[in-house]
């Protein structure tokens, strides 16, 4: 290749043409880096459109994933509610020496079976990560993304595993053991009513119980308004996403 062109350079120097052969090369060269910018172009318009049917995917996996959440959220702070009202009613028996009536059996046995754990799918959140955050154009909604599922799940299942699980099985446990027995299922009742109303052991712990409740209610609730939040952030910028290009926003 370099030996023709030596050949065709000598040609047109010969024939007293140099001029035009420099703007012949200069043309081709012109040609060519106009081919290959349009190349670029092409290669990274489909790289581009590529990118953004995968932040579609994505982001559509994500709300359905968002939408499972929050069912299983609004599970978890209806029932920790339930289990809350029930050690209130307990409190209340034990501090104001209410005599035994069969509606608290029901109460008993709500503190005595329930421990709560949230299910989180995360499916859309792990492919994301595999594939890099990067893929989320928009920095609002990648930081909320970021700030639910790498900051605020992660606490709340650390908060369940170290002190939901210690609140139930070191400290309530131990006494409703050896304190209230199961009459079935879903009933239970003191040993003796008389000695627990006196028991400030076992009314300390139903204090603290209730306090426990209260605060995973609340961060159960955090979560839930997290999700909303993100959920909606998500169908805003899908509906951008799929918005016809000149359609102006407005219309």
């Amino acid at each position: 290749m370099i030996s023709f062109f030596r050949k065709l350079r000598k040609k047109y120097a010969e024939n007293n043409r140099p001029l035009k052969y420099f703007r012949y090369a200069v043309g081709e060269i012109f040609l060519v880096v106009i081919g290959i910018l349009i190349a670029l172009s092409i290669n990274n318009w489909n790289d581009g459109r590529k990118n953004e049917i995968k932040e579609h995917q994505i982001l559509t996996e994500m709300h359905n994933n968002l939408k499972i959440d929050s069912i299983d959220m609004a599970g978890n702070i209806l029932r920790n509610t339930r289990v809350l009202h029930s050690a209130e009613a307990i409190q209340n028996q034990l501090k104001n020496n209410i005599a035994w009536n069969d509606s608290m059996a029901t109460h008993y046995s709500h503190i005595n079976t329930y421990i709560s754990k949230i299910a989180v799918v995360k499916s859309s959140y792990e492919n994301l990560k595999s594939i890099g955050f990067d893929l989320i154009k928009n920095d609002s909604l990648r930081g909320k993304i970021h700030e639910l599922y790498a900051q605020q799940y992660p606490f709340v299942e650390r908060m369940e595993s170290e002190h939901m699980e210690a609140m139930k099985y070191a400290i309530l446990l131990p006494q409703l053991t050896s304190k209230v027995k199961s009459i079935s299922k879903w009933k239970a009742k003191p040993l003796d009513l008389n000695t627990l109303v006196h028991d400030n052991q076992f009314k300390e712990t139903i204090i603290i119980f209730i306090k426990a409740q209260e605060g995973f209610i609340g961060l159960y609730q955090s979560l839930q308004q997290l999700q909303s939040e993100l959920m909606e952030m998500i169908e805003k910028e899908i509906a951008i996403k799929t918005q016809p290009k000149h359609q102006s926003t407005n219309d």
